[in-house]
């Protein structure tokens, strides 16, 4: 899960760096993550467990002089 976090981030902060015109200072972005899994053994008895991750990053970018 880190490592795609992480991609997604770069990838997006990336596209900003490489607009010119645009006048950003700040960006802030929000993901969701749902995770969930199953345990038990078969014919006797089951469980599932799940939650959702709400993860924000707010990233300022450096004046350049």
């Amino acid at each position: 899960m880190q490592g795609t976090i992480r991609a997604y981030t770069s990838y997006t902060l990336n596209a900003f760096r490489q607009m010119t015109r645009a006048n950003v200072d700040k960006v802030t972005l929000e993901f969701g993550v749902k995770v969930a899994g199953k345990v038990g053994v078969p014919y006797v008895t089951k469980g599932t467990a799940d939650a959702n991750l709400k993860i924000t990053l707010e990233y300022s970018f450096r004046k350049q002089s």
